[in-house]
């Protein structure tokens, strides 16, 4: 029985590799009591006072209960307080506190030492090719329709072949 060449599952490998970074940027900052939702907190000191938590979900790729959720442990943890929109009463415009001013270096340091313990056995060259190389992996990424209507059009494409 001959076993077909099966190519690398890309996606798979980029969780593994996730999981691993996330988990060390989180023991890293655990000493500080922010264990997670990085990107957002780090996106939000880059924007306070300028983002709603709709405007959050769209720029973090999640749905506005995942939105929610992180808004809601970040103010929980003292990091950012919900002020009313002057313009929208439904909307609340998301700022940093004093908390987070201060928390942000900690959290950047963190960042920078994660990514020094993952590509350390890369060589400047290679740093760059990689950094590069994930700029327009997320390029095209912006570039495609949400999953689910891919897998739809991709089956019809299929099923019109057959």
């Amino acid at each position: 029985m001959k076993i077909l060449s099966i190519p690398r599952i890309y996606g798979f490998e980029m969780a593994i590799i996730a999981e691993v970074y996330l988990s060390t940027l989180s023991a890293l900052m655990e000493p500080n009591e922010l264990d997670r939702h990085f990107t957002a907190f780090v996106h939000l000191c880059e924007n306070s006072g300028k983002l709603t938590q709709n405007d959050l979900a769209k720029r973090l790729k999640r749905d506005r209960v995942s939105a929610m959720r992180i808004v809601d442990d970040l103010c929980d943890k003292g990091l950012i307080i919900r002020k009313k929109h002057v313009s929208d009463r439904r909307c609340y415009i998301l700022e940093v506190t004093e908390r987070a001013i201060e928390l942000l270096p900690k959290v950047k340091l963190a960042i920078e030492q994660t990514n020094e313990i993952l590509l350390d056995h890369l060589s400047k060259d290679e740093r760059e090719f990689f950094s590069k190389s994930l700029d327009q992996i997320l390029k095209k990424v912006e570039t495609l329709p949400d999953p689910e209507f891919l897998v739809k059009v991709y089956k019809r494409a299929k099923e019109n072949k057959d």
